[in-house]
C-alpha cells in the first residue's frame, strides 16, 4: 500500500496546469490578453482607436445605384459587398478641414480606446490578430496637413503576434498601408509581454520605431508619387512620442459581433487633393477585418511581409 507521501507526490506530478491539462498551451483568451499591443501616438494625432458602434450609429447604409449612392435600411447585413457606410454629419471631400467634425463625432460616444482581438491556430503556429478602428484617416506629407492630402473615412489597422504551439512569441507583424512589415520578437519593441507600435500621424500605419518612414510607392500610383515630389515633398509617414494608449481588448470572431459579417466598405469614397485643384476621388474606404487577406490567410500573410 502506498504511503500518504507517495500519493501526494503523484498528485502533484499529474496535476493539470492552469489551462486545464498538463503542460498545455495557455488559452486563446489568456494569450490575447498577454500580448495586446501598446500604441504610441504622434503628439499631433487627432484620432484614436475606438469602438466601431459609434461610427455605425452615426452612419447611413448606402448601396451604389446608377444615379449614385442611395440609402437603404439597416441593420448591417451579412456580406453586402455593394454597400458602404457613410458618416452622415461629416464629409470626406472637405479633406483635412473635416478633421474637427470627425473628432467631435468620435468624442460624442465617449468610448475608451479599443482593440479587437482574434486568435487562429495552424498546424505549427498561433496567430494573435489585433484590429484597430479609426473613424477618420487624413494623410499629408506635412505636419500640420497642408494643401496636399489624401483622406478616407474608416481605417482598419492591425498588429499580429505569431507564436509557436506552446505559446512562445516568435514574430510581430504591423500593418502599414498596402501590406505590412514584420520583425522577430526578440528585436521588436516591447513593454513586458506587450509589443509596442508607433503609429504614423494621420495614416495610422504602424512602425517599429519613431522618426520618418519612406512611403512605399506600391501604395500610390507612380503619377501620384511624381506629383508629390514635384512639390518638393517627401512621401513619408511620421511617428513621434505622444500619447501612449493601452486599448481595452474586445474578442471578435468571424461571425460575432454581427458587424464582423458586413462585407461592404467602412466609409465613403477616399479623396486626394493637390494645391490649386479640386479634390478627386481616389479609391474606397476599407473592408472589415474578416475580409482582409491577413484574416483569410493567418500566419502566411504576415510571414510574407518584409522584415524591418
Amino acid at each position: 500500500m502506498r504511503t500518504l507521501c507517495a500519493v501526494l507526490l503523484a498528485t502533484l506530478v499529474i496535476a493539470p496546469s492552469s489551462s486545464g491539462t498538463p503542460g498545455a498551451t495557455p488559452s486563446f483568451a489568456t494569450l490575447l490578453a498577454r500580448h495586446a499591443p501598446v500604441l504610441v501616438l504622434h503628439p499631433a494625432e487627432p484620432m484614436r482607436p475606438v469602438a466601431v458602434e459609434g461610427f455605425i450609429a452615426d452612419s447611413d447604409l448606402q448601396r451604389k445605384a446608377a444615379a449614385g449612392w442611395e440609402q437603404v435600411d439597416g441593420p448591417l447585413p451579412v456580406g453586402g459587398a455593394d454597400l458602404r457606410l457613410d458618416q452622415r454629419s461629416c464629409s470626406a471631400i472637405d479633406g483635412s478641414a473635416a478633421t474637427p467634425c470627425y473628432q467631435v463625432s468620435q468624442a460624442a460616444h465617449g468610448t475608451s480606446p479599443v482593440v479587437y482581438g482574434a486568435a487562429f491556430r495552424t498546424r505549427d503556429r498561433i496567430d494573435l490578430q489585433y484590429w484597430l478602428w479609426y473613424p477618420w484617416n487624413v494623410y499629408s506629407p506635412t505636419v500640420p496637413a497642408g494643401d496636399l492630402w489624401q483622406v478616407h473615412e474608416g481605417d482598419w489597422e492591425s498588429v499580429s503576434v505569431i507564436l509557436d504551439t506552446s505559446g512562445r512569441p516568435l514574430v510581430v507583424g504591423l500593418s502599414s498601408h498596402c501590406d505590412g512589415t514584420r520583425r522577430d520578437w526578440a528585436r521588436a519593441p516591447k513593454r513586458g509581454s506587450h509589443p509596442v507600435t508607433y503609429v504614423g500621424i494621420g495614416s495610422h500605419a504602424n512602425f517599429f520605431r519613431i522618426g520618418e518612414h519612406a512611403l512605399d510607392p506600391v501604395c500610390w500610383t507612380p503619377q501620384v508619387i511624381e506629383v508629390v515630389r514635384a512639390y518638393g515633398l517627401k512621401p513619408v509617414d511620421r511617428t513621434a512620442v505622444g500619447r501612449t494608449v493601452r486599448p481595452r481588448l474586445v474578442r471578435v470572431r468571424a461571425a460575432t459581433p454581427r458587424w464582423m459579417k458586413f462585407g461592404g466598405r467602412w466609409g465613403e469614397d477616399a479623396y486626394m487633393h493637390f494645391p490649386d485643384n479640386e479634390p478627386i476621388r481616389y479609391g474606397q474606404a476599407p473592408v472589415g477585418p474578416a475580409f482582409h487577406a491577413q484574416w483569410r490567410r493567418p500566419v502566411t500573410e504576415v510571414m510574407s511581409w518584409p522584415k524591418r
